[in-house]
């Protein structure tokens, strides 16, 4: 198993940042495409946290011979104001689809409270016939 984690407090552009260490976690150990989802929904991670708890405390990415597993910490504890079936939205709204991207492309996401506030994690398990990562 490869792990990493970047804490994202204070930081001035915490989802560049996020991105990068997605990018560089994964380097080799995935496809592209594969690779740019992992990207798109850390980076919609953590801008939520941005938005909706204030800040990002932190990402973690943990790589397992059956896939990945991000997870983004934020100091709101309100687990319930992440919805299980993101609402999609219209086509002229401005936001609105940052869970709806992670709901299409993660193989599976949930919240989790902790003790500093909350986690989303969403889960990628490689494509069938893909191993030895």
């Amino acid at each position: 198993m490869t792990h990493a984690a970047i804490d994202l407090y204070d930081l001035e552009a915490p989802q560049r940042a996020a991105r990068h260490i997605v990018r560089t976690t994964l380097a080799g150990k995935a496809d592209s495409e594969y690779t740019d989802d992992v990207v798109l929904v850390a980076d919609e991670l953590v801008g939520n946290a941005v938005e909706h708890a204030g800040a990002a405390l932190d990402i973690s990415l943990a790589v397992y011979d059956w896939g990945v597993a991000v997870q983004v910490r934020d100091g709101g504890e309100d687990i319930t104001a992440v919805p299980g079936t993101p609402p999609s939205a219209d086509e002229y709204d401005e936001g609105g689809r940052g869970l709806f991207l992670v709901d299409i492309l993660a193989s599976a996401w949930g919240a989790q409270r902790d003790k500093k506030g909350k986690r989303v994690i969403a889960i990628f398990l490689y494509p069938t016939g893909v191993a030895d990562r």
